[in-house]
């Protein structure tokens, strides 16, 4: 196991380099945006076969916090992974990106050329319009208690209110995960989330998207992506 920090732009970034074997490294993205490597570090048990690469992206967990609201886009984040990957000395290697990390290795794939042999995309979307029209379906599935307290507060722009964020974690129980209790490194990802990263991309939550990203859309462009892809 190696750990460290990267400088990226923005700040510093912390890794993780866990394992080793013949096979490829992987480099694993996570969500959020702002939500810390944690809970996926399941995929540690793909170290005793490749080297398995972790960081948490500027703004949370164990990386710099710098507090200037123009560093959350898209497009600085795909140069944050940029640098990751080359301070890393990455040439050759597979991708896997989880919900926002998805959409980060997609434009990272699309933008930048690299070395990357494939890229595996779990629980993800290329495009937010389209995302938001489905979480409007699913969001009327709600009971009606929890849908009002929704439509309320953000009419009143009290999205902060004790009732708005209990009517987050009733969709984040019902549609992000449903295991009883929460695994512990969801929980703790929770604790160390960088909020304000997500508040400024996305917005106050998923079904209020108003952030830097409400309008990022790739899903014309994914033919162009030439790797083997799931």
């Amino acid at each position: 196991m190696t750990q460290g920090v990267i400088a990226v732009p923005g700040g510093n970034v912390w890794f993780n380099r866990v394992g080793g074997g013949a096979g490829l490294p992987l480099l694993a993205v996570h969500g959020g945006p702002g939500l810390p490597h944690n809970y996926i570090s399941s995929l540690e048990r793909l170290a005793d076969e490749r080297e398995v690469i972790f960081w948490d992206q500027l703004g949370c967990g164990r990386s710099d916090h710098p507090s200037d609201p123009r560093l959350w886009t898209m497009e600085r984040s795909v140069a944050e992974m940029d640098a990751v990957v080359k301070a890393l000395g990455l040439n050759r290697f597979h991708l896997f990106g989880n919900s926002w990390g998805g959409m980060l290795v997609q434009q990272y794939v699309l933008d930048v050329p690299s070395r990357a042999a494939s890229v595996a995309i779990s629980n993800s979307i290329a495009s937010i319009p389209e995302f938001s029209k489905m979480v409007a379906r699913l969001k009327s599935e709600l009971d009606p208690a929890t849908q009002s307290a929704i439509d309320r507060h953000e009419a009143a722009g009290t999205t902060y209110a004790p009732e708005y964020q209990a009517a987050i974690r009733t969709w984040n129980e019902t549609y992000l995960c449903r295991v009883r209790p929460w695994p512990a490194e969801l929980e703790d990802a929770f604790r160390n989330m960088g909020t304000e990263i997500f508040e400024t991309m996305f917005g106050p939550s998923d079904f209020h998207i108003v952030g830097t990203i409400r309008n990022w859309d790739v899903f014309d462009r994914l033919a162009e992506i030439a790797l083997p892809a799931l």
